[in-house]
């Protein structure tokens, strides 16, 4: 992050430093008149210079790397190397610098070598900031992955879950063969999916489905009524390609303090619409116990916020309210093609 902040000052930084050479190689040689004409000099021409480099590496450096109205910058680009130099050419002219229209010519000529080289600063230094910057992003997100991989086999199935279910098998083994049999296909499904299919950066959203929808099979295993959960799914989901288990967390806080009725239960909503993927988890709050209060609760919303500015920058909306009555989770998710 500090890093981060530094990389926003690095034009500020940058033009000082360019400033201060000009100062440098012109205090210690004049005096007098001359010294005050060279520093208005500077003055003069370092504001252009400045307002060339801020054009392009705020604006259209950008726009051309992202490829947005690439023909439309370009052209813009060219002209203004074209027709800037008349720019100079007026400043000399309105502070008694030139006289004719000859010299006018001779700025001219002269601004386009000044006009390009502060061109060639914005481009070298955007693509540095923005090298840097993905460097560290890529860097960041993997330590985090790691810590992820890590806290998802020991928070997001955590061992709560993971000893209630095994406390259902065996209750189901005496009385319901056919009860254990399907929690033990269940539990064998997520724990395959954990260890084999999870550990890459991306699944298939079809894949996530099912380890959804075998988790929700598990906990509806542990009370009577059944239909106090519902979780549809709209849209093709079948091409698109996720980071594992980045909706387990919410539909585990719903099991955890949501209400178990039929008319206050949880509502699961995930729909795609060609990149889009919206998520909705909404509950009705319960009151938990003692013992329920002290058990883990899944990698917590902080960190949820951060693995998601990691895996998603720019491209999500996570929007969670709470009435202290029902819990509502929508997350947007904008998805690149590559």
């Amino acid at each position: 992050m500090k890093n981060k902040r530094i990389l926003n000052f690095a034009p500020l930084i940058f033009w000082l430093v360019i400033i201060a050479i000009k100062l440098i190689r012109v205090i210690p040689m004049y005096g007098g008149e001359e010294l005050d004409y060279r520093l208005q000099t500077i003055f003069i021409t370092t504001l252009p210079e400045i307002f060339t480099f801020s054009l392009f590496y705020y604006l259209i450096i950008p726009n051309i790397i992202s490829k947005k109205q690439l023909t439309l910058n370009i052209v813009s680009a060219i002209l203004f190397w074209t027709f800037f130099g008349v720019i100079w050419s007026w400043i000399y002219k309105l502070t008694g610098r030139i006289d004719n229209f000859e010299e006018g010519v001779i700025i001219y000529k002269a601004s386009l070598g000044h006009t390009l080289l502060s061109t060639l600063y914005a481009i070298v230094l955007r693509l540095s900031v923005d090298w840097f910057n993905k460097y560290q992003r890529q860097k960041e997100l993997e330590r985090q992955n790691s810590i992820t991989e890590l806290a998802l086999l020991r928070s997001q199935i955590n061992p709560h879950f993971l000893f209630n279910t095994l406390n259902n098998i065996n209750s189901f083994s005496a009385r319901d063969p056919e009860k254990t049999s399907f929690a033990i296909i269940k539990l064998s499904d997520i724990m395959r999916y954990m260890l084999y299919e999870a550990n890459g950066e991306k699944v298939l959203l079809d894949k996530e489905i099912d380890y959804i929808n075998n988790f929700i099979a598990l906990q509806k295993l542990r009370y009577k009524e059944t239909d106090f959960v519902q979780f549809t799914v709209e849209g093709e989901t079948s091409k698109l390609f996720i980071p594992p288990m980045i909706f387990l967390p919410f539909i585990e806080n719903a099991f955890k303090h949501g209400k178990i009725s039929v008319t206050n239960g949880i509502d699961i909503l995930l729909r795609t619409n060609g990149g889009q993927v919206f998520f909705r988890c909404k509950n009705h709050i319960r009151k938990l116990n003692d013992t329920e209060k002290v058990l883990p609760g899944g990698l917590g919303m902080k960190n949820i916020r951060r693995r998601l500015d990691l895996l998603f920058p720019n491209q999500h909306k996570l929007n969670i309210t709470n009435d202290n009555r029902v819990y509502n989770v929508e997350l947007n998710i904008w998805i690149n093609d590559n």
